[in-house]
């Protein structure tokens, strides 16, 4: 009977690890689901960077006879 009951342990065990695996593989699925909604806001983000960089470096170039526009 010991054996019996030491197999039916095992087998309860194999079938609570497949419960817990079941439940880390959709919450990997959730997570990897949102590093793709983080890296695509890091990559809008960083065209914004750029843009801003872009208009900064473009003022510092321009002569300074030229008028600006201020307001």
């Amino acid at each position: 009977m010991s054996a019996l009951s030491d197999a039916l342990a095992a087998l309860k065990n194999v079938v609570l690890i497949q419960e817990r695996l079941d439940v880390v593989r959709r919450e990997v699925i959730d997570l990897a689901g949102m590093v793709d909604k983080l890296d695509d806001r890091v990559i809008e983000i960083d065209k914004r960077v750029v843009r801003i960089e872009t208009m900064i470096e473009l003022s510092s170039r321009r002569s300074p006879d030229q008028p600006r526009i201020e307001g």
